[in-house]
């Protein structure tokens, strides 16, 4: 039945049309004409105006590899109060613990804000998301905005009523905008990152009160709730190189600010190096007489050594979503990566040699003993392994209470109820070694290992534990490869300051995958997307599912999709573009991208050359 009709639909159709031609059947309307959109008209006439210009998203948007987010959020921001200042309007800086930067226009000033920013951003691929009670009404070109808020805030003509009925209610009137959300989008060459209105500036218009006095905010909360009793500027604040009016209340710090600084410490091991193959030669073959049950006892597994390049990306991390770390201590075994800028400000390489007097080691249980000794840095910092990232902006307040105590991140694994003299694998055993230190001393046992995070840590909680554990310790520092004797002296110290009263319980969203599983391979395509944990861990296992050049390659088409954006850590690459004659299809440069990682960008196609500058 079903081929029947399959065969005489083509039938009907000729004879629909042959019946049409004679006139026997009305001729069917052409489709009427798509309406004429005039902000895809604008946007045209702008990117005609300026080629480097592309659509991406549905918005115009500029190409560039050498921004970063909170850059991004600071030209947002200075744009928006330059156009405010170019205009003489007075407006407040509203400091919140949000990631966009909000500026507050005392009641009155909306209209003379909407001119100022329309005619600011003339001309320019800014967009304006006008904004409610917890939504976005639309988002339109900056240019047009006092047209577009009119257009939005003009009510609907009233429905007219059928013949003998009874009129309909008339239509709610539109919801009033309350601020606009300004931002110029950008993406980068490979299409992976993308700044657009989660990095814009909120422009918000603040309500009037019923005593004149002060202001209500229009959209969101301050730190001291919606109502101001003053909107008149008490002082500035800095946010990057600029300094912004705010109101009296925003002067004075709160309970939970962080207002100490923060340092970071990586650790990081080149397994390619032939010095370094040639110090850990010889400290096996030091350790070949060992008895057989010492040796069964070590883990020198290759795979806690491989470099695939994460070192650059967790610095390119740290200065995507960490910018108000101060000083960053790169712990090392001689070891420094060509790209490594040593000279950079803010950037400090450490030699084991330095913090362990013993001998080279090639565990990192030996290194965290001697963490606490790096000269310069400060009572507070985060301490990375070099398979850590950052996936999303955070700030100081997630890893430290105000006054000072670090928060403790836990996983869900746990750690098995026995002890290291039971066959267990030495990470465990170290784990257990940890457990039954703390559970003599507090008569406490904790059974979860702390998440592969940075870990929050101060100086003096790890000296307290080293005074407190001084021949564990040493012993722990003392020994070259990971051994089933070890502590862990970054769970030492964190669980001996919780149990203490010096530390407390953290909440970061997080993940820990292993790249030589498969399925956790998979799993990177919706981590790139979403972009939604403060924190992730790559690590390297011995699990061998699938080939190494593969889990190599899926780690790094990852991590350079991720984090496309140089660092101010690495030396600066200068790229040539293509030349122009190749069309408008050849990539714009990329900008301190070395040849791999271009490669690795969505197969866009890589310029002539490549200059070190």
């Amino acid at each position: 039945m079903a081929a029947g009709r399959a065969v005489m639909r083509p039938v009907r159709r000729f004879a629909a049309r042959t019946l049409r031609a004679i006139g026997l059947l009305p001729q069917v309307p052409p489709p009427a004409p798509a309406p004429i959109d005039p902000q895809r008209l604008r946007e045209d006439e702008l990117i005609a105006a300026d080629p480097a210009l592309v659509r991406h998203l549905g918005q115009l948007t500029e190409v560039r590899d050498d921004l970063l987010a909170p850059q991004a959020r600071q030209a947002n921001l200075i744009a928006v109060a330059e156009a405010l200042d170019a205009a003489g309007l007075p407006y407040l800086l509203i400091p919140d613990r949000g990631v966009r930067h909000r500026l507050g226009v005392r009641p009155g000033g909306r209209e003379a804000a909407l001119a100022a920013v329309a005619a600011a951003f003339r001309g320019a691929p800014v967009y304006a998301a006008l904004l409610g009670h917890g939504r976005v009404h639309a988002t339109v070109l900056a240019e047009g905005l006092p047209a577009a808020v009119e257009e939005h805030e003009t009510p609907p003509p009233p429905a007219e009523a059928p013949e003998g009925e009874q009129p309909p209610l008339p239509p709610e009137p539109p919801e009033r905008v309350k601020g606009v959300r300004l931002y110029r989008p950008v993406v980068t060459t490979g299409r992976t990152l993308h700044y657009g209105q989660d990095h814009g500036c909120d422009l918000e218009f603040w309500d009037a009160t019923e005593s004149q006095a002060g202001g209500v905010a229009s959209i969101d909360e301050t730190p001291y709730g919606w109502w101001l009793p003053s909107l008149e500027a008490a002082g500035t604040v800095r946010v990057g190189d600029r300094e912004y009016p705010v109101a009296e209340p925003f002067l004075h710090h709160l309970p939970e600010d962080v207002r100490f600084p923060v340092d970071a410490v990586l650790t990081w091991v080149d397994d390619t190096d032939p010095q370094w193959q040639r110090r850990r030669a010889e400290a096996r073959a030091r350790l070949s007489g060992a008895a057989p049950e010492t040796a069964d006892r070590l883990d020198d597994g290759d795979h806690r050594y491989r470099n695939h390049d994460e070192l650059r990306y967790c610095l390119r991390s740290i200065a995507m979503y960490a910018p108000w770390i101060r000083h960053l201590y790169l712990v090392t075994d001689d070891q420094v990566p060509a790209w490594l800028d040593e000279e950079a400000p803010g950037l400090t390489v450490v030699a084991h040699r330095d913090l362990l007097p013993a001998g080279p080691v090639f565990n990192s249980h030996a290194i965290e003993t001697g963490l606490h000794r790096i000269p310069g840095l400060s009572e507070h910092f985060l301490y990375f392994n070099d398979d850590m990232f950052l996936g999303r902006p955070v700030r100081p307040e997630d890893f430290f209470l105000g006054n000072g105590q670090p928060k403790v991140f836990r996983d869900t694994r746990i750690v098995p109820p026995s002890t290291s003299t039971v066959s267990a694998d030495v990470y465990t055993a170290a784990q257990q070694n940890t457990r039954r230190l703390l559970e003599s001393r507090h008569g406490r046992a904790f059974v979860r290992v702390l998440a592969h995070v940075p870990y929050a840590l101060r100086r003096s909680l790890l000296a307290e534990a080293e005074r407190r554990w001084q021949p564990e310790l040493a012993t722990t520092g003392r020994s070259v490869f990971r051994a089933a004797v070890d502590v862990a002296p970054v769970t030492l110290a964190l669980y001996h300051a919780q149990l203490c009263g010096d530390a407390v319980d953290g909440v970061l969203r997080h993940a820990y995958l292993a790249v030589d599983r498969a399925e956790d391979r998979d799993r990177l395509a919706r981590l790139l997307a979403d972009r939604d944990l403060d924190a992730f861990c790559l690590a390297d296992g011995d699990a061998e599912d699938g080939p190494a050049e593969e889990q190599g390659r899926a780690l790094a088409e990852f991590l350079t999709a991720y984090f496309p954006v140089p660092g101010p850590f690495e030396t600066p690459v200068r790229v040539v573009a293509a030349p122009e004659d190749e069309g408008p299809d050849c990539a714009p440069a990329f900008v301190g991208l070395t040849e791999p990682e271009a490669e690795a960008t969505a197969g866009i196609p890589m310029p002539r050359r490549v200059e070190v500058a």
